[in-house]
């Protein structure tokens, strides 16, 4: 997925041992199991796996969850601008995002006609949680629920989403599938059949109240996720009506924080003379939850302008704790912009700091901004964009994993590691190249997934999904299908060491072999 003009312009040792030991998966994963239960695995969004995960020999599975692709392809001009769901799993359980309804084409596609048409009408698809479970070596459909969940409307302005398809994200925590609904609710679903056990509202049936962003569950069973209530005649060029974090604790009680509470102070004036709009959160952003459970991380932008953004700490008692503002942390006229094309979520490493990826202003790349516990500023690394990075904990400290694609020149393509300073530890560089890609192919996770030895698992634009070593080098990779144009999408791994991926529209897990054939 290229970025395109028309979006995007220009004793300290022993305290990080004990830190680690804290936040390690092996003694603070929520769910209690080895599956993949939400976005970037855990509550700090990690992308760390508690098993080894198996070679990627064979196609175990293909199963087909957005039937649209080709039309959504036609009216971008053969890219998919979409955000899906990871692949949910607990046990042999396997949730998937499904899409059915109707997509309505432009005639021609492309040229926003006969209104409202393509992205500007995407509403009339429906957003499906279905469950999966292995079964002889197959996944086998159990149950599909039809949630009324709508995404945020694209507008069809140059302030608007550009096209680009908000997310629609559950999560399994203890038994129990939550989803997103209409107007701001979640639904909690009986793992086993599918069921809706309750049904969370917290503003009533308000049409347009959206849940933005995926669901995240921390380690006593707390869901955290973000509310914006856009204009019903013009979303994105008047001001927000409002913006909430929302906190469902594992009780049932609901509660929320206005984002103007959790931000005082923002300048309601931005460069200079325009109106800055309400703050908001990010679109696609997932909140992060601190080892201990007592920091809630989201990211923040002003509506009208997405360098006006904030890195922001929470109370888990929804009261504000800080607020680093984005705006020349990276030099005088320099700002890390919270994009609304991007899914980039905040994620807390085994020292307590956070790592928060953000385009710039002043470039087509952007920059992993790296920050302390209390949100001082600490380093950056300029890697790409729209990435939730992968933490491997190691040796009483950690190394951190991410796409690293250098659009502004045409490649070359990498998959970097840092160490916990974000210093270059490896790079491992695509080469796969034709008379289109010279540079390589650029790499399109937007989550990767690093197993318990450090083995890490991303998916490219060529068609691959590849299995790298903790020293850089290649163990293994398996063609699926090309994916010019792909959606940035994420990768997960089973409890069995299984690699689940997505590739324009269908989940595929690859392996060595499927659950209960060993």
């Amino acid at each position: 997925m290229k970025l395109r003009n028309s979006v995007f312009t220009a004793g300290r040792a022993a305290a990080l041992l004990l830190a680690f030991q804290t936040w390690h998966p092996a003694c603070a994963f929520a769910q209690g199991n080895s599956g993949w239960p939400q976005w970037a695995r855990t509550p700090q969004h990690t992308g760390t796996s508690r098993v080894a995960g198996q070679s990627p020999d064979v196609q175990l599975a293909d199963i087909t969850f957005d039937s649209f692709v080709a039309q959504e392809q036609a009216e971008s001009g053969g890219e998919l601008l979409a955000h899906y769901q990871a692949p949910l799993i607990d046990g042999s359980n396997v949730f998937i995002e499904y899409k059915t309804g109707v997509y309505v084409s432009c005639q021609p596609p492309g040229s926003g006609r006969p209104a409202p048409c393509g992205p500007n009408d995407w509403a009339t698809q429906i957003w499906n949680e279905r469950a999966f479970t292995w079964q002889n070596g197959a996944l086998a459909e159990q149950w599909n629920f039809e949630s009324d969940w709508k995404p945020e409307p694209n507008g069809g302005v140059a302030s608007s989403l550009q096209g680009w398809e908000p997310v629609f994200h559950a999560a399994v925590s203890n038994g129990y599938v939550y989803v997103p609904g209409f107007s701001g609710s979640v639904y909690k679903l009986n793992e086993s059949d599918g069921s809706v056990a309750a049904h969370f509202i917290p503003y009533g049936t308000h049409p347009n109240v959206y849940v933005s962003g995926p669901l995240t569950i921390d380690r006593q069973g707390n869901i955290y996720y973000n509310t914006v209530a856009l204009n019903t005649s013009a979303p994105w060029s008047k001001d927000v009506a409002g913006a909430w974090l929302v906190k469902i604790t594992a009780g049932g009680s609901v509660h929320t924080a206005s984002y103007g509470t959790l931000i005082p102070g923002a300048p309601s004036q931005c460069d200079g003379t325009s109106a800055c709009g309400s703050q908001r959160p990010g679109i696609n952003v997932a909140p992060a939850v601190s080892a201990d459970g007592g920091t809630v991380y989201i990211a923040s932008r002003a509506h009208f302008f997405a360098g006006t953004a904030y890195l922001v700490a929470v109370n888990s008692n929804l009261t504000p704790q800080w607020q680093t503002s984005l705006r020349g942390v990276l030099g005088a006229s320099r700002n890390g912009e919270v994009v609304d094309q991007a899914s980039s979520s905040p994620t807390v490493t085994p020292d307590g700091a956070i790592l928060f990826g953000v385009l710039t202003n002043t470039s087509d790349r952007g920059e992993l901004m790296k920050f302390s516990s209390s949100g001082q500023f600490l380093t950056a690394y300029d890697f790409g964009w729209d990435e939730t990075p992968a933490i491997y904990p190691h040796d009483g400290t950690y190394s951190v994993i991410i796409k690293d694609n250098h659009y502004d020149t045409g490649g070359p393509y990498y998959i970097t590691q840092l160490d916990s300073n974000l210093k270059i530890q490896w790079q491992f560089k695509n080469t796969t190249v034709d008379s289109r890609h010279r540079n390589g192919y650029e790499w399109c996770v937007n989550a990767p997934a690093v197993d318990r030895n450090g083995t890490v698992y991303a998916n490219s634009e060529d068609g691959n999904v590849y299995v790298i070593n903790p020293d850089g080098t290649l163990e293994g990779q398996l063609f699926l299908r090309l994916a010019i144009g792909a959606a940035y999408t994420p990768i997960a791994i089973g409890p069995g060491g299984q690699i689940y991926t997505e590739n324009d529209g269908d989940m595929f897990v690859i392996g060595q072999a499927a659950p209960g054939e060993f």
